[in-house]
């Protein structure tokens, strides 16, 4: 049997650092999507099929990192495909090196619509950008309650993705006729969730959307889930809430909260266009969930999202050159068990949605969009 030389992945993952939980899932994500194509002989490649490796390096969730790797990986490892790694900053960072080098990212872990925005020829979004991320909520609140008309955010003042992510819930709720009660920024440091959520009790809101990082939003929810007149508020939607570490640190607390998610098992595509149908590709992960030790979340089902869609484009193209697979993924649109994959002219993903979920009895329901919910929204929180 006839051995081709092997095709190269590599990404920057944040094995250490705020992001550490994340990028280790990611790196799981990408490590099952390179054990899939081997089991079957390797990646498809102008007739020939070519053994996959991935090469990864820890950027510490640090941008400095993010760029030294992604430098390391392009000059010293001549990677054939570059992975991006978990969050919009340190995937901006990566693709500013990238761009340089005029290397091909495919992004599965950046969801900052900002990156689109700066002429880059050479990134290709996988997941959903930050800006659609609650844009559901006041519709599902309003289905809730058709008098539903005050918003709250609660934001972290740094970063460009919680400012994001409310501009797009706030834009959404405006045009339902919400008004905006309270927009309140907090800085990283600071901890005063238990006064703040007695604050937003008071004004009555039919919905509090909730973004900071995950230690902020955990003790954001816990804030609002101890509050002895909780049934003041609507709906609680806070951005962590999909993530293992969310129940974990709340418990029985959790329920009631809703959040984005990027991915559920439940609502994935059951028979896609490529790649495993979503039970084999729900049990891949769980093996490569098993081997890092992280829980199955959508950062995994994205970092394997990404190589799926990777592949096809490098089948598509018939060459390992970075203009050839690019051209193939501004032309293509198809499914995988993570959704539709289709991009715009600036390598934005446009094909597909976030999924909005609750958390009912210890498990997540999904309940927004209306054509994919699994069970009925649990109102007032």
């Amino acid at each position: 049997m006839t051995t081709y030389a092997p095709i190269k992945a590599g990404l920057s993952a944040s094995l250490t650092g705020q992001f550490a939980t994340q990028g280790r899932q990611a790196l799981a994500g990408l490590s099952a999507w390179v054990d899939y194509v081997n089991g079957r002989g390797g990646l498809p490649l102008a007739g020939r099929q070519h053994p996959l490796t991935i090469t990864h390096y820890d950027d510490a969730s640090l941008a400095d990192g993010a760029r030294r790797n992604t430098e390391c990986l392009i000059r010293q490892d001549e990677v054939d495909l570059l992975f991006g790694p978990y969050s919009a900053g340190l995937t901006t960072a990566a693709a500013e090196v990238a761009e340089s080098h005029g290397k091909l990212l495919w992004n599965h872990g950046g969801a900052g619509d900002a990156l689109y925005a700066r002429g880059y020829r050479n990134v290709v979004g996988v997941l959903t950008t930050a800006d659609r991320y609650l844009v559901g909520a006041p519709a599902l609140a309003r289905q809730a309650n058709p008098d539903a008309r005050k918003l709250v955010i609660l934001r972290i003042d740094t970063g460009a993705f919680a400012r994001i992510v409310a501009r797009g819930v706030e834009s959404a709720a405006h045009e339902l006729g919400f008004t905006t009660a309270l927009d309140l920024r907090y800085r990283p440091t600071q901890f005063r969730f238990a006064e703040i959520a007695r604050a937003v009790a008071d004004l009555e809101p039919d919905l509090v959307a909730a973004v900071g990082r995950i230690p902020h939003d955990i003790a954001t929810a816990g804030a609002l889930a101890s509050l002895p007149n909780r049934n003041r508020i609507g709906l609680a939607v806070v951005v962590a809430t999909p993530i293992a570490a969310f129940a974990d640190a709340l418990g029985p607390a959790a329920d009631g909260f809703i959040g984005p998610s990027q991915w559920e098992p439940q609502a994935a595509v059951a028979s896609p266009d490529f790649g495993p149908a979503s039970h084999e590709a729900l049990s891949l992960l769980e093996g490569a969930a098993r081997t890092y030790g992280v829980p199955v979340d959508y950062p995994m089902a994205q970092a394997f999202a990404a190589g799926l869609v990777a592949e096809r484009c490098l089948a598509e193209a018939g060459a390992l050159d970075d203009d050839s697979p690019r051209r193939a993924a501004s032309a293509a649109d198809f499914t995988t068990f993570y959704g539709r994959f289709r991009i715009d002219d600036t390598g934005r993903q446009v094909g597909r949605s976030v999924s909005l979920v609750q958390r009912q009895g210890g498990r997540k329901v999904v309940v927004w969009p209306p054509e994919v919910a699994e069970g009925e929204l649990r109102w007032p929180f």
